[in-house]
């Protein structure tokens, strides 16, 4: 019998395209690249839109939050492996191939993080040059377009993004973060390895923390999500290793990130 192909979709997050003529780039180098795509449209006014191409299927709903938007596009993914993307970046030449070949060679992995380039090119990160399997610590450092996963694997064990965390939703950070640490504690197996596969603006919603005290209010919360009582010490670490970044004080970090611990208990009724 004929080995059975592979079928990669990319799974694109959008806001308030009213019309086909507004996709985002990273939708025409797909559809230009014969890559089949999800791509979800948040839009308070909820357009029918119909798709330009075969290799695109276009959904809109009228909420927002970057979460809600990954959940939607897993409810309508239909591929055997299935690429998480925004609709700022653009993709390498070969980066189809690149997955499907990664997961072949390492049937055991349930998700593979790869690695995302700046405009000029460069890695965005402090990337390893080798592989390895992902621990708590290390999923800490992923960001969402770097992330691939077997759909068959979400069939076996359902896994979801938690709605209440990244862009758009209460808690604006981590839901990449959050839905990775979920899948590992669930039993999924998750591989790093050190292939470039996409480019994304160095400006990062999830990475300016100068400044801004909403943005390490949530990343208090996003600890106690994952490490529970414990993200009180995590928390101590990430405020003496992010302090020249945010521009406070040690004790002001801690007593914002400590601040967010509470508005994530308040929120779930003191759990």
């Amino acid at each position: 019998m004929p080995k059975k192909s592979v079928k990669l979709e990319v799974l694109i997050a959008a806001q308030n395209i009213s019309s086909t003529d507004q996709l985002p780039e990273v939708a025409e180098q797909l559809i230009s690249a014969g890559c089949e795509a999800v791509l979800i449209n948040q839009s308070i006014k909820d357009p029918r839109l119909k798709s330009p191409s075969q290799y695109l299927r276009i959904y809109s709903y009228p909420e927002s939050g970057i979460c809600r938007s990954r959940n939607r596009a897993l409810q309508h993914a239909e591929g055997d492996l299935l690429l998480i993307t925004d609709d700022d970046v653009e993709f390498l030449d070969g980066f189809a191939e690149t997955i499907v070949e990664a997961f072949a060679t390492n049937p055991e992995a349930d998700i593979i993080t790869f690695q995302c380039l700046n405009q000029r090119g460069e890695k965005r990160k402090d990337y390893s040059d080798s592989s390895f399997w992902h621990n708590l610590r290390t999923l800490m450092q992923v960001s969402s377009v770097e992330v691939a996963m077997r759909h068959e694997s979400l069939v076996r064990i359902p896994l979801q993004f938690d709605s209440r965390f990244g862009i758009g939703s209460q808690i604006p950070t981590g839901g990449e973060t959050v839905f990775l640490t979920d899948a590992l504690r669930r039993g999924f197996k998750i591989l790093y390895l050190p292939y470039p596969i996409v480019k994304h603006p160095d400006a990062s919603s999830g990475r300016d923390l100068y400044r801004n005290p909403a943005l390490i209010r949530a990343k208090g919360g996003m600890f106690f999500r994952i490490f529970g009582w414990k993200a009180y010490g995590v928390c101590v670490l990430f405020a003496l290793k992010k302090q020249r970044e945010t521009g406070y004080s040690l004790v002001k970090n801690i007593q914002l990130l400590y601040k967010g611990i509470r508005e994530f208990k308040a929120m779930n009724h003191g759990k």
